[in-house]
């Protein structure tokens, strides 16, 4: 895929946003989130969605590996994530590169948060520096992040606050 055109926060701004935000947003009402994904498909992007309603420190590695199709040697640790998410960016496996990118909804994003602060805060991290380097390729790697309460912070992650969508961003800022 290559890079932006200059009028792309207006061709584009589904993805577009995403990926000047850092590849990584929170959503809120599900409403917007739905938008933002049909916005994402009327795009060409391959989508996913996984849940992290009951995510734990073990159960996270089973749905990422599942949903991203990672091999079967996949270690279910942090580390190997981190491998294969960069396999997932490069194009190796987990969508077609012949698609504009690859968007991965996490729904319940927010309820894992508050029981596993740290370790959301990792994966979080993780999925940032996976769009990052997804770019380097021309890959497109989105993470839209669901989550239960207006004013959600997750922290730094990539050097950098994870930003609200563009949608609700005022909304999250009065509180």
């Amino acid at each position: 895929m290559p890079i932006f055109d200059l009028d792309a926060n207006v061709t584009h701004p589904a993805d577009f946003n995403l990926v000047r935000g850092g590849g990584v947003a929170l959503y809120l009402d599900p409403a917007v989130l739905r938008e933002a994904e049909e916005g994402l498909d009327m795009l060409a992007y391959d989508r996913t969605r996984i849940d992290a309603a009951s995510w734990d420190e073990l159960t996270v590695h089973d749905a990422v590996a599942a949903a991203l199709n990672f091999p079967s040697y996949y270690g279910r640790n942090l580390d190997a994530m981190a491998d294969c998410l960069s396999d997932v960016a490069h194009g190796d496996y987990g969508w077609n590169v012949e698609r504009t990118g690859l968007a991965v909804t996490v729904a319940n994003f927010g309820a894992f948060a508050r029981r596993q602060p740290t370790l959301a805060t990792v994966i979080a991290d993780l999925f940032a520096g996976t769009s990052g380097y997804g770019l380097l390729f021309g890959h497109r790697l989105l993470w839209l992040l669901h989550v239960d309460q207006p004013h959600f912070q997750l922290g730094p992650i990539g050097g950098c606050n994870v930003p609200w969508n563009g949608r609700e961003w005022s909304d999250s800022a009065r509180g």
